[in-house]
């Protein structure tokens, strides 16, 4: 039995720079119906109704034509193909962002709407739904006055106060329409109804993403967009720049971007799409995070180039670094691995070209939670740091908070899955300690313009046990000889090492002879923290 229980979760990933394999399925297991002049954008995962199990989130419509978003409920890790809830109005929407708005627990949906009802000429209101206990409203329950062009929006902490901000890119690039991003700052669950912060400078942009780029504690803000340089905003202490703080030199029009730690170093760089349907040569890029200044030009490019679309960082090959998973228009999925300190320049995974489509966002979720195991992170946060990122990135869920001992409520703390960060409200002045879920084989959604969207199956099958130090197949205390030799003794290692690292802290020492310990003469926590 106890076997059974650490063979359903498995140990967190110690950095390695080993090639591993990517065992994603070249096909797709689930697409869905109903796709017939929808023309899917934004995809995202998120727990609707607090089951357990991600749910699937459509935005719809593009610049193609007027349509309902949707979202499709995961029944026990079954996903339906025909949606569980379509919304009540129909637009030209672009990407989405999922979190909870308003402290009660439950994701609400923000929308990016590219145009208004008469098309390019037409701004229109930017809009989020109210999620009702599980239960998400068919109109939105809120929508901006101001009215503009935004295909992407994105959510996040901007002003330290625990609760989720919402940032738009704002811009169209084909009539063109080159106007101010804006961003509108959550207070008390609500989101004003004009902007709170926007640029002095006007672009047509076509992405944001947040990160804490210079590791300040405060997320700063990246747009990109067409024939324009990628560009940051940065954020002092709730304080956005009105003017670039940074520009790339180079001014490629980019579709997509995103934020990943590729090199390890503790500072994020940045990874972004071409797109060459405006000139330039499309290919996929990424910029180094040099001590809280990312590179002027890319220190990594793909070989090839075309119609960038997508990208999306997460361990798929569960090696303890992240790989780059990118999309194009009519293209496969492309993956390009991690090599410990940077990428591979050709994808070492590429999906069946019998399902290429017109790829627009790519995101990972264990949707069966078949790779799901339970974590804790204690976080040192003496310098009265607020935001933190956890070790993990593509997180399954966060489940509760402590600061300085003391649980936080929904008010208090927000999150962001995909980029692995936690926001607390309230100033620490020694630890916050962070519960969460996490999975070592997620799958991977796709939505896509011209079919129906995808999910990929992930089907890795870890080569060690967790708490398994000797690697003789069983835990026992033979696990706590063997480590406890390791440590103090100059034994030999845990083949791999992170086999011993028996209750995911990330490193290998005393504590997880203490928990071996507990866990076999005890009957202390099962491998690893539930």
């Amino acid at each position: 039995m106890k076997q059974l229980l650490f063979l359903a979760v498995i140990a967190f990933a110690l950095t390695s720079t080993a090639f591993a394999i990517i065992s994603i399925d070249l096909t797709p297991y689930w697409q869905n119906q109903l796709s017939a002049d929808k023309y899917h954008t934004g995809l995202q995962w998120h727990d609707l109704n607090r089951d357990g199990y991600p749910d699937l989130y459509l935005s719809n419509g593009n610049d193609m034509n007027l349509a309902r978003n949707f979202i499709f409920v995961n029944d026990n890790g079954n996903l339906p193909t025909y949606p569980s809830w379509q919304c009540g109005n129909y637009e030209y929407s672009g990407h989405c962002a999922v979190g909870d708005l308003n402290y009660d627990g439950y994701p609400e949906m923000l929308v990016s709407n590219f145009l208004g009802s008469g098309g390019f000429s037409y701004p229109n209101r930017q809009q989020a739904y109210l999620n009702n206990s599980g239960t998400m409203d068919f109109w939105p329950y809120w929508n901006s006055v101001d009215s503009t062009w935004s295909f992407s929006c994105a959510l996040g902490d901007l002003d330290g106060d625990g609760d989720l901000d919402a940032v738009f890119a704002c811009g169209e690039g084909y009539s063109p329409h080159f106007v101010k991003q804006k961003a509108y700052f959550n207070n008390n669950g609500v989101f004003p109804s004009t902007a709170t912060w926007q640029s002095w400078n006007d672009a047509a942009m076509i992405d944001v993403t947040l990160g804490d780029v210079d590791n300040d504690g405060d997320l700063d803000l990246a747009f990109c967009g067409d024939e324009t340089p990628v560009t940051i905003y940065h954020n002092n202490n709730g304080v956005i720049d009105n003017f670039p703080s940074w520009e790339s030199t180079d001014s490629e029009s980019s579709n997509t971007l995103a934020f990943g730690d590729m090199d390890g170093d503790g500072w994020l760089d940045l990874a972004v799409a071409d797109n060459n349907q405006l000139g330039g040569q499309g290919k996929f890029k990424v910029y180094r995070n040099v001590n809280g200044t990312l590179t002027s030009t890319p220190v990594w490019q793909s070989s090839t180039g075309g119609y960038g679309s997508s990208v999306s960082w997460c361990d798929l090959d569960y090696d303890g670094d992240l790989d780059l998973a990118t999309g194009r228009w009519w293209s496969e999925v492309l993956v390009y691995e991690n090599t410990g300190s940077t990428l591979t320049t050709t994808p070492a995974w590429v999906s069946s070209s019998a399902y290429e489509s017109v790829i627009e966002e790519i995101q990972f979720a264990d949707v069966d939670r078949d790779g799901v195991g339970y974590y804790k992170e204690s976080l040192p946060a003496a310098d009265g740091k607020k935001l933190h990122y956890l070790r993990k990135a593509c997180l399954h869920s966060v489940d509760s908070v402590f600061v300085d001992g003391i649980k936080l409520d929904f008010s208090q703390y927000c999150y962001n899955l995909v980029d692995g960060w936690v926001s607390v409200g309230v100033t620490p002045s020694s630890l916050v300690k962070v519960y969460f879920q996490w999975s070592y084989k997620p799958d991977m959604g796709v939505s896509n313009w011209d079919l129906a969207s995808y999910v990929f199956a992930n089907n890795l099958t870890p080569d060690f046990l967790p708490g398994n130090a000797d690697g003789e197949g069983t835990v026992d205390i033979d696990d706590v000889v063997f480590l406890i030799q390791y440590i103090f003794g100059g034994g030999a290692a845990p083949d791999p090492v992170r086999a011993g690292d028996a209750n995911a802290s990330g490193d290998v020492d005393i504590d997880d002879a203490v928990h071996l310990l507990n866990y076999i003469f005890v009957g202390g926590i099962q491998l690893y923290y539930p």
